[in-house]
């Protein structure tokens, strides 16, 4: 039985990042990490997916809830990350976000 991560991804807020995770904060199955260029920009900079959780549709998961986050806190994203460059590409509908 597989699980349905979308009600599992969870957020926290460190020193100098902030994640949207899958599994234990300290070692998560996967996560999505972004800091605060200013008070109006993100920056997604990295997207890691555990080889066990591969093929799920979890990097684009956690991609929608970045973009949900920044929608709500009326920020823009500058995605560093190469998935969430490539997200944006492949997903014009979101272009609304990018800085």
């Amino acid at each position: 039985m597989t699980a349905n991560y979308s009600e599992q991804i969870l957020f926290t807020t460190k020193a100098d990042s902030s994640l949207f995770f899958i599994g234990n904060e300290e070692s998560p199955d996967a996560y999505l990490s972004f800091r605060h260029k200013d008070e109006n920009t993100i920056i997604a900079e990295h997207t890691i997916v555990s080889e066990s959780l591969q093929g799920r549709g979890i990097a684009r998961k956690l991609s929608l809830k970045l973009i949900e986050y920044a929608r709500e806190n009326e920020l823009k994203i500058i995605p560093e990350c190469s998935y969430v460059v490539k997200f944006f590409e492949r997903n014009i509908e979101f272009e609304d976000v990018l800085a």
